[in-house]
């Protein structure tokens, strides 16, 4: 009996051995394996660059060629009405600089750059966002309801891609209720959730999400639009993520849809950096 316990404990070196070297293995493998994954993660084909810069500076150029064509039809009056062009003409300043810094907010993304982030109001970004798309909404007539909560903190982000994602939410409840018939509100809300988040809402009464397409809305290239180009939403998202934060979208009753996204408040947002380390005003309700 003793002869076999010597011999027992004679093997036992290599058998620990041997369970250690694979246990180093299986971890070696789980690290390798988890930055091919991030990495992967992080690349995009190159039509989805292009498609993301285009669907992002699309916007701005726009603004642009509308700001242009009105300040022609200025000066070719009989009588020119030069300080109207003259806005004009400084509104196509403006957004050439904006096209300049969405293309580097673009950039940032890919790049996962947090450099630019400061503290932010969120309402003030709500109330700028509606003001960008105040032309397409007088357009389509609809109904503004903006409903922000004066009391909710703020929120530490980069400034242009969070306003980017308020322009595309809003631009596709534009886009969602164009051309319908009957009655056209858009309703954008900012509230408090449990003091240590802001949950900004836009909601519509346009087509709505069907149920398939609410589990594929966010993924990228894919599109319910005839022209759509399929990566706002995805864009959306991944900015969102980024700031530590989520979005989703809820069928709107009786019709219509609604996204929603959540970001820290500045304070919790500092603690979760801490933990990982360590581990013009709103517009109210108007026709515009």
């Amino acid at each position: 009996m003793p002869a076999a316990s010597l011999g027992s404990c004679r093997q036992s070196p290599p058998v620990v051995l041997l369970y250690e070297i694979t246990i180093l293995y299986a971890q070696l493998l789980r690290a390798v394996m988890g930055q091919r994954r991030e990495r992967e993660a992080r690349l995009m084909t190159g039509d989805a660059v292009a498609a993301t810069i285009a669907h992002e500076v699309k916007q701005p150029l726009t603004g642009m060629i509308t700001n242009a064509d009105a300040g022609l039809r200025w000066l070719d009056r009989s009588t020119p009405a030069l300080d109207r062009a003259k806005v004009a003409f400084e509104q196509i300043v403006a957004d050439g600089h904006r096209a300049g810094a969405v293309i580097e907010s673009v950039r940032a993304i890919f790049k996962r750059d947090t450099g630019k982030r400061t503290s932010l109001d969120i309402n003030e970004l709500i109330g700028e966002a509606l003001v960008l798309a105040r032309g397409d909404l007088q357009r389509h007539r609809i109904l503004v309801e903006a409903e922000p909560n004066a009391e909710v903190p703020q929120v530490r982000g980069d400034r242009i891609q969070l306003q980017q994602v308020l322009l595309n939410l809003i631009t596709n409840a534009i886009d969602s209720m164009a051309d319908k018939d009957g009655a056209r509100v858009m309703c954008v809300r900012s509230e408090v959730r449990e003091g240590a988040s802001v949950i900004v809402s836009v909601t519509d009464t346009g087509r709505g999400i069907g149920s398939q397409e609410l589990e594929q809305i966010f993924n990228p290239l894919f599109t319910t639009k005839s022209g759509g180009m399929g990566m706002g939403l995805s864009i959306c998202r991944s900015i969102i993520e980024a700031h530590d934060g989520r979005l989703w979208v809820t069928q709107n009753k009786p019709e219509g849809a609604v996204f929603q996204f959540m970001l820290l408040a500045d304070d919790a947002t500092s603690l979760g950096a801490s933990r990982r380390e360590q581990s013009d005003d709103p517009l109210l309700s108007s026709r515009l």
